[in-house]
């Protein structure tokens, strides 16, 4: 006796697909044995007389293929292969038999089911095509906009992985992401990204924000740029590196005349601008390098050096993407309500349109 058994195939993330499977009833705890996977072995069977052979046609092993015939011969009280000596192994009639009864339920089967697993494949096909889409990937520099935009839902279908911009872009070049978030400061003009498909990518401005150096509230220890960030006695803490704050203290210490080495605690890196303010309102650090809003958040003082643009690219094919749409309205709406953001203007697009120079683009990787 057989039962017919209906299940849904396909992998996760694939198209749902209907499939028939035919099946000897088993008792509890056995499995059933699978009659289609069974008469595909005993037709190979039948034309190499050779366990491996049949065995690697299906593509299964030597044990598996002989167990399935042995499971079934259990079940079925049947002797479906005889072993043959120096013949290999031999399909007997009633295997044969088992081979054939098979193929007329298919296709009997078939042509009763045709219309109904139509329907059916029509049915799962618009489930999947009304499933909710796949996260967009975000590589991005750390932002405090941002992971609150993320963390309270105001933008959806957006995963992020916050790294250094330059690793951020890098990740949207090799397609390890489709956005990134970066910045660079405010007036240069970024390229937009190559892709490495070839594809065309996209340039949003979303916020301008203020960097410069977090001190302790009252900034008691007078400091005012960054040549004081190498006074004896004074603790500071850094950036990691890679990220793009990080690579502007650098650009602006090497512009001072500051050696790096004679800041005392600048091998002691953070990967956020609020683990930075955190050193600094523990007592563990005199001063760090970040943003306004970081120093606000902790209540501590801040000592301007400049402002920056953030800036979000992808494919341009998203431009245009719900999702990524309600990024950047939420982004620019936290940006126009935030102390140390304002929303970056219009101006700042229609600069990143026109063309840049080679080193403009070299810059765009390094900051």
């Amino acid at each position: 006796m057989v039962r017919r058994k209906r299940s849904i195939g396909g992998a996760e993330g694939a198209a749902l697909s209907p499939r028939i499977e035919l099946a000897l009833p088993a008792g509890e705890g056995a499995e059933s044995p699978d009659l289609v996977a069974l008469s595909r072995l005993l037709a190979a069977l039948d034309v190499s007389p050779r366990m491996a052979a049949a065995a690697s046609e299906l593509d299964v092993s030597y044990r598996t293929a002989w167990g399935r015939i042995v499971a079934a011969e259990r079940r079925t009280g049947l002797r479906l292969v005889e072993r043959v000596k120096g013949h290999g192994s031999r399909v007997t009639d009633a295997g044969r038999a088992l081979v054939a009864a098979v193929g007329a339920f298919e296709k009997e089967a078939e042509r009763s089911l045709r219309g109904p697993m139509g329907k059916l494949s029509a049915g799962l096909a618009a489930i999947s095509a009304n499933a909710a889409p796949q996260a967009l990937r975000l590589a991005a520099s750390h932002d405090l906009l941002l992971q609150r935009c993320l963390a309270e839902r105001l933008a959806t279908g957006v995963a992020v992985r916050f790294v250094g911009s330059a690793d951020a872009l890098e990740a949207l070049g090799r397609g390890e992401a489709e956005l990134a978030g970066f910045h660079v400061p405010a007036g240069q003009r970024p390229a937009a990204p190559v892709l490495a498909s070839g594809v065309r990518s996209f340039l949003a401005a979303l916020a301008r924000r203020e960097q410069g150096l977090i001190v302790a509230a009252g900034n008691p220890k007078r400091i005012r740029d960054v040549t004081d960030l190498a006074r004896p006695g004074l603790r500071f803490v850094n950036r990691q590196r890679g990220a793009a704050t990080r690579s502007w203290l650098d650009r602006l210490l090497q512009e001072q005349g500051v050696d790096p080495g004679s800041i005392a605690g600048y091998e002691i890196e953070e990967a956020s601008h609020l683990a930075v303010a955190a050193t600094v309102a523990a007592g563990d650090a005199d001063a760090g390098f970040g943003l306004k809003a970081a120093a606000l958040r902790f209540g501590l003082g801040f000592v301007p050096i400049g402002v920056e643009t953030y800036w979000l690219a992808g494919d341009s094919g998203l431009r245009r993407d719900a999702r990524v749409r309600e990024l950047i309205a939420a982004m620019r709406s936290l940006a126009g309500a935030s102390e140390g953001y304002e929303v970056a203007g219009a101006n700042a697009e229609a600069a990143a349109a026109r063309p840049a120079s080679s080193a403009a683009r070299a810059r765009v990787r390094t900051e």
